[in-house]
């Protein structure tokens, strides 16, 4: 009896703290590609902490493959977020933190979108910005290289398994990840040199999880349209952002 018990709490504290689809969301994309003409400020994606009560990331996956025994093309690849001794996605991420992963190099990251490693969660800015090819300590490459393409999928995983997918984007490529409602935003929404992000519906937390709605992205080839680290312009995310006192 005291074995079934003990048993039934840890279940129960294995659930309450395990993580679903919405506590963190993939809000934005940019698709450097190759027209030279438009957005050229480097690849990367924008991940935005909904959790009450933040979350730590340590362990989890940033991936353009399409699925768990997917043969890595030149263009693809996997990411993970370290849990190794010093890592800030060992620690508690709080809820309204704008996390931005470069999936460029570092040196290839345009002036107009140029930013500096920033892991304090401490600073007041309610943002990380960490590089995949550069940030050691917080990021394990794990095989083969991000570059997003024209007909590409981009998937947060919160383990290495087919079924353990949080959020993810597809746009004219495929996605066999399940766990999550995949959101397909249509080829043409995400081309070579591009940015696409998410804009709510209203400003509650539940409307920022809202975001596997199609028409709930807009897409933009201008540069100056894009935000990574930041709240887009005209989204208030007052809803997510602690109460100042």
């Amino acid at each position: 009896m005291w074995l079934c018990l003990l048993c039934g709490f840890l279940l129960a504290g294995v659930n309450a703290w395990a993580q679903s689809e919405g506590d963190v969301i993939i809000n934005e994309i940019g698709n450097s590609g190759t027209a030279k003409s438009t957005y050229a400020g480097g690849d990367y994606v924008e991940l935005l902490v909904l959790k009450a009560g933040g979350l730590n990331l340590a362990g989890w996956y940033l991936t353009d493959l399409s699925s768990l025994t997917g043969e890595p093309k030149a263009t693809e690849g996997s990411i993970r977020f370290s849990d190794a001794e010093g890592s800030v996605f060992r620690q508690l991420i709080p809820q309204g933190t704008y996390i931005l992963v470069w999936l460029s190099s570092k040196d290839s990251v345009a002036d107009v979108a140029r930013h500096e490693e920033d892991v304090s969660l401490v600073d007041g800015n309610n943002r990380i910005v960490v590089f995949a090819g550069h940030s050691y300590k917080h990021i394990d490459r794990r095989e083969g290289y991000i570059n997003l393409t024209g007909k590409d999928n981009l998937a947060l995983l919160k383990s290495w398994n087919r079924d353990a997918a949080i959020d993810a984007l597809v746009w004219g490529g495929t996605s066999r990840w399940t766990g999550c409602q995949s959101t397909d935003l249509g080829e043409q929404a995400l081309g070579n040199g591009t940015v696409v992000w998410f804009v709510p519906e209203g400003t509650s937390v539940a409307d920022f999880r809202n975001n596997a709605v199609p028409q709930n992205w807009k897409g933009s080839t201008g540069a100056s349209n894009s935000s990574p680290g930041w709240a887009n312009e005209g989204i208030d995310d007052s809803s997510l952002q602690p109460v100042k006192k």
